[in-house]
C-alpha cells in the first residue's frame, strides 16, 4: 500500500506540469480577490459553489507566496492529499484491493492531478459523514447523528454533488419528524455559508450559485429515455426521477454503499456532463469492478487524454465521443442493480433454448 500511494502520489503531481485549464485560471482569480479583501460572489463570475474551497485556495496561494506554478503544485497536492484519504477510508472499510483500484484508477490521476478538480473533497467529507451517520437510521437523530449531517453540508457547502443526498437518507430513516431533521440540517448548513457574503454578494450568489447551469449535453437522456416521453419529461426532470426512484431502490443497504450508488446514479443520469464529472463514480467503480466499471475507466480515461482538454503530450489521440464512457456506466448500474434478476431471466433462456434444440433433435428421423 506504501509503494501504491508513493505511485499514486507521483502520478498526480507529474500531471500538474503538463499545465493547466479553465479552472485553474478561475482558481488564480478567486485568490486574488481574496488577497485584496474583496468578496468573490460580487467580484467574478467564475465561482459557482460555496464559500469552503476558496477559503481553501486563499490559504494555499498565501502559502504558496502567490507564486502561480507554486500554487499550481500545492493545489494539486492538497487535491492528492484528500485521494489519499479516501483510499485509506476504502481501504479500511472494503480492503486493500480497492483502495488500490481507486488511488491507481488513470481517471482519478488526472482530474486530480491536471485538471486539480475538487470533486474528491466534497465526496471525502460525505463518505466521512456516512461513516459518522452509521445504518441505525430506524432510531431518532442523536448528537452523533446531528454532527454527521453537520458534515453532510459542510460537503454540499463545498461543492454540490451530494445535493439530493439528504432526501436518500430520509428514505432510509424512520419516522417523521426525524425524516425532516435530515433534510434540513444539511440544507440549512450550506445556507449558512452565504451568510458572511449575502450583503455584498446576493446578486452573484443567486445568480452564479443557485441559478447555475453546467453544458446540457444530455447523453443519457439521449440515448436511453424514449422520443415518445421527451414531450413529456425534460432530460432534468429525467434526472430528478431517477434519483428519487434509485433512492427507494437502494434503502436497504448501509449507508457508505448507499452514498457510493448515489454517486453512480447521480453522473449516469445527469442531464450535463462535463470532464471532472467522470471522476465522481470512481470509488463506486472501485468497489464494483467488473468488466463493465472496467469498460468505463478505459473509455473515460480515453476521452480526458484526448483533444481537447487533454494533457498536451497526449493532445493526438483520436477522438474519443464522451457519451460513450455514460454508456458504460449506465450499464454498470443496470447490473449492479438487476444482476440476479438478469441472470435468472439469461439462464431460463438458456433453459428454453436448451430444451428447443433437444425437441427439434428428438423431432428428426
Amino acid at each position: 500500500m506504501f509503494l501504491v500511494l508513493v505511485i499514486g502520489l507521483f502520478a498526480r503531481l507529474d500531471m500538474a506540469a503538463f499545465g493547466f485549464n479553465y479552472d485553474m485560471s478561475s482558481y488564480r482569480i478567486v485568490a486574488g480577490i481574496l488577497d485584496h479583501g474583496g468578496n468573490v460572489y460580487a467580484s467574478t463570475e467564475r465561482y459557482n459553489y460555496g464559500p469552503f474551497w476558496f477559503l481553501i485556495l486563499h490559504g494555499l496561494d498565501l502559502l504558496a507566496g502567490h507564486n502561480e506554478t507554486v500554487f499550481r503544485y500545492l493545489v494539486a497536492g492538497f487535491l492528492s492529499l484528500v485521494d489519499v484519504g479516501i483510499c485509506l477510508f476504502l481501504w479500511r472499510r472494503f480492503g486493500h484491493l480497492v483502495a488500490c483500484l481507486f488511488f491507481l484508477n488513470p481517471i482519478s490521476v488526472l482530474i486530480t492531478g491536471f485538471h486539480s478538480q475538487f470533486d474528491n473533497l466534497a465526496i471525502f467529507i460525505g463518505l466521512l459523514a456516512a461513516e459518522m451517520m452509521g445504518d441505525d437510521l430506524d432510531r431518532p437523530v442523536n448528537r452523533r447523528k446531528f454532527s454527521a449531517l453537520v458534515l453532510l453540508g459542510l460537503s454540499i457547502a463545498t461543492k454540490h454533488i451530494l445535493f439530493a443526498f439528504p432526501f436518500w437518507l430520509a428514505v432510509k430513516q424512520k419516522g417523521g419528524r426525524q425524516k425532516l431533521i435530515v433534510i434540513l440540517v444539511p440544507v440549512l448548513v450550506f445556507l449558512a455559508g452565504f451568510t458572511p457574503y449575502w450583503r455584498e454578494g446576493q446578486q452573484g450568489i443567486i445568480q452564479n450559485v443557485f441559478h447555475y447551469h453546467s453544458e446540457t449535453n444530455q447523453y443519457f437522456y439521449n440515448m436511453f429515455v424514449p422520443r415518445c416521453l421527451e414531450s413529456i419529461f425534460s432530460s432534468r426532470a429525467v434526472w430528478f426521477i431517477c434519483l428519487a426512484v434509485f433512492a427507494f431502490i437502494y434503502r436497504q443497504k448501509n449507508t457508505v454503499e448507499f452514498l457510493l450508488a448515489y454517486t453512480c446514479v447521480l453522473v449516469a443520469t445527469s442531464p450535463a456532463i462535463m470532464n471532472q464529472y467522470l471522476a465522481i463514480p470512481i470509488a463506486f467503480v472501485a468497489i464494483r469492478w467488473n468488466v463493465l466499471t472496467a469498460l468505463y475507466t478505459v473509455l473515460g480515461t480515453w476521452v480526458l487524454l484526448g483533444p481537447p482538454n487533454g494533457p498536451l503530450m497526449l493532445g493526438r489521440l483520436p477522438v474519443m465521443p464522451p457519451n460513450l464512457p455514460i454508456c458504460a456506466l449506465v450499464f454498470a448500474l443496470v447490473w449492479f442493480t438487476w444482476r440476479q434478476n438478469l441472470v435468472a431471466v439469461f439462464q431460463i433462456l438458456c433453459r428454453k433454448c436448451v430444451a428447443e434444440i433437444k425437441n427439434q433433435l428428438g423431432r428428426q428421423p
